[in-house]
């Protein structure tokens, strides 16, 4: 895979500390539009206290869904259990649950038990198929090839936009799927490579168990 570059990762606790941050602007915001209602009602200033809370409203709706968003991938890292997955497994168990939020994806090739339970794999997968669908791919794969004691797993879509240049796991979706799966591989001694090139998305190693 040409032009690839492998980016750091945070570690369990950095990711935590990014999302609290991450979280902290949002919740800033919604306290100085509680007070601006306040500053209205107490000026008797009815009309402009309705539009706020209005606006108010809206980014609850806003920061519930990034509050979800994020514990959500918190969760996913920390994914345990006691079988070992296998990717072919796993990313048919985790197309179910997305249903029809990511776009369709193949599998092809080695499929071996590696060295991470299967439900962060299914994790795993499930934020790899939203970072395809993210990145507007179409004809998605994954081909999985066994080198020694690894499997290789090569994601590839077609038309898609490179992922390569997620500096921040909470600048937009895209990048906290990108940010995720990451994650979830180093934590169980594997490595994730982002790609620039127009087919390749992503480069997964992991040890075979």
């Amino acid at each position: 895979m040409a032009d690839q570059e492998a980016t750091r990762t945070l570690g369990e606790a950095g990711f935590r500390r990014e999302a609290a941050h991450a979280l902290s602007t949002p919740l800033g915001s919604l306290l100085l539009q509680a007070e601006l209602i306040d500053h209205y009602l107490h000026q008797d200033k009815v009309p402009q206290a309705r539009e706020a809370v209005a606006a108010l409203l809206r980014e609850f709706d806003s920061f519930g869904r990034r509050f979800r968003s994020v514990f959500s991938a918190m969760a996913d890292i920390a994914e345990e259990g006691p079988d070992h997955g296998s990717p072919r497994e796993c990313l048919a168990e985790a197309l179910v649950d997305i249903g029809e939020e990511a776009v369709a994806i193949g599998y092809r090739g080695a499929s071996p038990r590696v060295s991470m339970p299967a439900a962060a794999l299914t994790a795993l997968m499930r934020r790899l198929a939203l970072l395809a669908t993210e990145a507007h791919a179409s004809d998605v794969t994954f081909t999985g090839t066994q080198a020694g004691a690894e499997c290789l797993l090569s994601l590839t879509g077609v038309g898609g936009d490179p992922v390569g240049d997620e500096k921040q796991p909470f600048e937009s979706e895209r990048a906290l799927h990108l940010w995720t799966a990451r994650e979830i591989v180093a934590r169980h001694g594997g490595r994730l490579v982002a790609a620039h090139a127009t087919e390749a998305i992503v480069l997964i190693v992991l040890p075979i168990a």
